[in-house]
């Protein structure tokens, strides 16, 4: 939510955009009409990363008052097709498959299906997994500039989650984790189960056999899911995980808080300046050297894999990575 208090209007949300280029007082100007209510050209510009959020000296929450403003007046001009795509996730059937007793409960979200053969991993040998609409946690919506459904589905999904009767439920999307920590907080929904994001699950598991694992010594550009500017403290396991694994996480432009969006929340409605976003985040990961790109979200995994390729660097998603060093 957006703290109307904590603004000073500084502006530094907006400077700090990679995807405008804004002064100081173009940014302090749009920011106070932006919150008296007007829709300055930075509500239809936003490429909804959130990034704003993370940028924001005072914790003001921007972005959520500029998906507010686009909601209301519909400045994305995100094409019909797109909303009812969307919508169809809530119709996907919900499926819980059992594992093994005292084995973890897994979410999958409605990317279970993307992520299929990356479950078939000794990694998650065991683990109960649910997923479809019962499960679907929604957070996407802010991607087509319509964040109401998100707040109005919260409580049902943790509802849903909490009928499950376990004390942790593993989120494999990373959207969940957000909603379940930041956004749930935010909203003031109480959640009785402890979530466990997808990077401390893989660090718990390889950690029980590290006297056996082998070393993954390549180097390795990150790409972080929008949804991860929420939730950035989660990332010490990221980097635990990548020293557990022997991985060199280059330092490159392009790189946690300054960070791309892989993209995709723009295809709907701007190809070229979608293509224009991919290309600095490729050629960035190039120019330092990557062996590979890992990636923790499928939709960000899909939307930049044969690009990765075509520029000679392995597409990676972060379970595969960690399958690497699991014993032959």
């Amino acid at each position: 939510m957006f703290y109307t208090e904590k603004c000073d209007f500084c502006g530094e949300c907006l400077v700090f955009c990679p995807y405008v280029e804004y002064d100081k007082e173009r940014a302090e100007k749009e920011m106070r009409e932006l919150v008296a209510g007007g829709c300055p050209p930075i509500v239809g510009s936003c490429v909804t990363c959130a990034a704003c959020n993370q940028a924001c000296p005072t914790k003001a929450n921007p972005f959520d008052l500029l998906n507010e403003r686009q909601e209301e007046t519909g400045s994305l001009g995100i094409p019909a097709a797109a909303f009812e795509n969307f919508a169809k996730l809530s119709g996907l059937p919900t499926v819980i498959k059992q594992g093994e007793p005292g084995k973890p409960v897994m979410n999958l979200c409605i990317v279970g299906d993307m992520v299929r053969e990356q479950l078939n991993s000794p990694l998650f040998k065991g683990v109960t997994t649910v997923e479809g609409a019962d499960y679907f946690c929604t957070v996407g919506y802010v991607h087509l500039g319509k964040p109401s459904p998100v707040k109005k589905e919260a409580e049902r999904y943790v509802e849903k989650l909490s009928l499950l009767g376990v004390d942790e439920i593993v989120c494999f999307h990373d959207d969940c984790y957000a909603l379940l920590t930041t956004l749930a907080d935010e909203f003031g929904i109480k959640v009785p189960f402890r979530p466990v994001h997808l990077f401390e699950y893989l660090y718990r598991v390889l950690s029980t056999q590290k006297e056996n694992l082998r070393k993954v010594p390549i180097k390795v550009a990150y790409q972080a899911p929008c949804a991860s500017r929420y939730t950035a403290e989660k990332d010490v396991y990221l980097d635990k995980l990548f020293d557990l694994l022997g991985v060199e996480r280059v330092p490159r432009h392009y790189d946690r808080l300054n960070g791309l969006c892989c993209g995709a929340p723009l295809m709907a409605r701007d190809k070229d300046r979608a293509a224009v976003v991919k290309g600095w985040n490729i050629n960035d990961a190039k120019e330092y050297k990557a062996d590979a790109m890992v990636f923790l979200c499928p939709m960000c995994f899909l939307n930049l894999r044969k690009l990765c390729r075509d520029a000679g660097m392995e597409a990676l998603f972060i379970s595969e990575l960690c399958q690497r060093a699991l014993p032959a």
